[in-house]
């Protein structure tokens, strides 16, 4: 079953100043940086990686999805929920940071711009969180949808696409470079990392026996 995007729903200083040094070349052997995983489930779900320089990370599992979108006027159409439904015709508004999406069978979901516009004549580029909702409600399922999408993170890129990451649950955790390992909490046992080219192998858990590929996140 594919998800559905929408229904789920970036001087020149004085020469007479001093310039700082520039940070030392990050070792070919480090994991720091932002990753995701190469295969993500058929369902678009997988984890994605938060490495820092200072030696903790963090680490996200949830709803990983990438789909072409056509573009026409104030309207774009995205793929379906599943297979076999119909797309989805998707018109926005975006006033200065603020962007409004509509469609059919949902309400107006408001979004804020993450960072800076990375176009100056197409505003509907670029990373957006969603707002939480006004409307107050009990019922338990729209509870954990607005729960699950409170973190939810959606980007239009100038290839015609649309991603999104719906983190489920997230880990904190720690890394070591001189022993290629690190460590998560809540979780017992010491895990493996290896640099492979461009790629990152991470040890899984529950016992460091299988390993996931991941690759530089294209989004974060």
């Amino acid at each position: 079953m594919r998800l559905c995007l929408f229904a789920y729903i970036l001087v020149v200083t004085p020469l007479l100043v001093a310039q700082p040094a520039p940070p030392p070349p990050a070792s070919p052997d480090s994991p720091v940086g932002h990753w995701v995983a190469e295969h993500p489930s058929q369902g678009g779900i997988g984890s994605w990686w938060d490495f820092r320089s200072d030696g903790t990370l963090t680490t996200y599992v949830g709803a990983i999805v990438t789909s072409p979108i056509t573009r026409s006027g104030d309207t774009f159409t995205s793929p379906g929920p599943t297979t076999d439904s119909p797309p989805v015709i998707v018109t926005y508004h975006v006033d200065g940071d603020t962007l409004h999406l509509t469609s059919a069978n949902a309400p107006d979901q408001i979004f804020t711009r993450m960072g800076p516009a990375p176009s100056a004549t197409d505003p509907l580029l670029g990373k957006w969180k969603v707002n939480p909702p006004t409307t107050p409600t009990t019922d338990p399922d729209t509870i954990a949808q607005r729960k699950a999408m409170a973190n939810a993170i959606l980007v239009f890129s100038p290839d015609n696409t649309e991603s999104i990451r719906i983190p489920f649950t997230s880990f904190q955790g720690s890394w070591d470079l001189t022993a290629h390992t690190f460590q998560l909490q809540n979780r017992n046992g010491t895990f493996s990392f290896q640099r492979a080219g461009t790629k990152l192998i991470l040890g899984q858990p529950p016992d460091n026996k299988k390993t996931d590929t991941y690759v530089p996140d294209p989004i974060l």
